[in-house]
């Protein structure tokens, strides 16, 4: 794939008859396809999903995997344990309590990932990479996929020239596999998947709602023989022998779909106690988490003379040109003149985080807004990079609106995140910006989710 300039979405490449044909289709069954799903805000519903060539997915999974290796590898060149990446990395102990500080960073931590993708004169960028257990949005691409596919069955597309259309193979069930198959779980292991405040996607705020949209997970790990349920963290409990518990019950292992930061709380203790003392298994482990720091791809290209040259192009064609700006109480003031220099080419993020909170596209803000957000990168507590922005392409899209069912079609930018599990790509989580959003493609700025159907025989 390096260097390749291949359009993401085939849409614009299907005959005008068959756009038409799956539009009709789409709008007379969008509240069915949307029924259910949380996790954006806004009441304009995309009337299709990303449509990705087969080969073209398996190709950005190739690519992958191999950048989620490299990241590990810049960051093994720096720490051998999760005590020494923490300092090298500026990240607060207390922003981390799952974290046990002698674990050292091994391949495991590869278990469970998804990269932001957006493309840019046609080309593939990663402009962060999620490694982590705590990657939303499975179930979301499940159901889209599964549902936008099931609408085009229907309609009589197979004909001569005409394109064949398929979904992905389940992210939700890869996912319950890799977690019994990581973590070496038994036949019947009890599995929950703790319910959260912080971060929690729009529309799930209510941790009834937020229990009951999880149960699709459940069910898929109990498919995969673990005794999978969701439950409110101040459910859990530990007993008199330190072992977590959750009505009354031992747990085996707890699927982590939150970041550590969570309120204080005597479930979270519970979990803080179970995990420090391994007296519970977790997926992922909580320095997965710290393979996620937006530093990791500045030092992608700090390392770019450490590479060899297959892997140098790679970063250098599929990364963009990411660095350093600030470590809490220093700035780098050459990078802080290139910054001031060219705002309209450059993205300020703060390194950890999530949410897009507190990301600064330069092109889209004022000189006043960008300085300000130079000034409170070099007083902040945490670090900041700058990244050279990249110009998203754009996606034809029409929308229905929830309420009224008007029809209208936009140009909007995308972001692509596929998931890989076990190191294996499955399954496509899309956020895509709505009629008059920006740019930062988040659900909680208002992007809407979505997913990809696969083209297994174009036009």
């Amino acid at each position: 794939m390096p260097g390749a300039n291949t359009s993401g979405d085939q849409w614009e490449r299907f005959p005008m008859a068959v756009r038409e044909a799956l539009t009709q289709r789409a709008a007379a069954r969008i509240a069915d396809v949307h029924d259910g799903i949380s996790g954006s805000k806004g009441p304009w519903r995309p009337l299709r999903p990303v449509f990705l060539d087969r080969d073209h997915y398996a190709e950005l999974g190739i690519v992958s995997q191999r950048l989620m290796r490299l990241v590990l590898e810049a960051c093994r060149r720096r720490a051998g344990t999760v005590r020494e990446l923490l300092e090298v990395l500026r990240v607060p102990a207390e922003d981390t309590p799952l974290l046990r500080h002698d674990e050292v960073l091994g391949d495991e931590l590869l278990v469970s990932a998804r990269p932001d993708i957006v493309y840019s004169a046609g080309v593939p960028l990663f402009v962060e990479f999620n490694i982590d257990g705590a990657i939303g949005g499975t179930l979301h691409a499940d159901l889209l996929a599964r549902r936008f596919h099931q609408v085009y069955q229907y309609q009589d597309l197979d004909g001569e020239g005409t394109p064949v259309f398929s979904a992905p193979d389940s992210a939700v069930d890869a996912r319950s596999a890799v977690i019994r198959s990581s973590l070496g779980l038994p036949e019947g292991a009890r599995v929950v998947i703790p319910a959260f405040s912080k971060g929690t996607p729009p529309g799930l705020e209510n941790a009834e709602a937020f229990i009951a949209w999880m149960g699709p997970m459940c069910e898929s790990g109990r498919r995969h023989g673990l005794d999978t349920v969701a439950c409110a963290m101040d459910d859990l409990t530990t007993d008199e022998t330190g072992r977590l518990t959750f009505d009354g019950r031992p747990v085996d292992a707890v699927f982590r779909l939150f970041q550590g930061d969570q309120p204080p709380s005597p479930g979270l203790d519970a979990l803080i106690r179970a995990v420090r003392d391994d007296r519970v298994g977790m997926h992922t482990s909580e320095a997965a988490w710290l393979l996620s720091d937006k530093t990791t791809l500045a030092w992608l290209w700090a390392d770019a003379e450490l590479l060899d040259a297959a892997d140098r192009q790679l970063v250098e064609t599929h990364v963009p040109w990411t660095a350093l700006l600030s470590t809490p109480g220093v700035m780098d003031e050459e990078l802080l003149a290139h910054a001031r220099e060219h705002r309209a080419e450059l993205v300020l993020k703060p390194t950890s985080g999530y949410g897009g909170s507190g990301v600064l596209l330069g092109p889209t803000v004022s000189d006043a807004e960008w300085e300000a957000g130079l000034a409170e990168a070099a007083r902040a507590s945490h670090p900041y990079i700058i990244q050279r922005f990249a110009e998203p392409d754009l996606i034809t899209m029409d929308f229905s609106h929830a309420e009224t069912g008007a029809v209208e079609r936009a140009e909007v930018p995308f972001v692509l995140g596929p998931f890989l599990f076990g190191g294996r790509a499955t399954g496509v989580l899309v956020r895509h910006g709505v009629l008059a959003g920006g740019q930062v493609l988040n659900a909680n700025h208002g992007a809407q989710m979505s997913s990809v159907v696969l083209v297994d025989r174009p036009c």
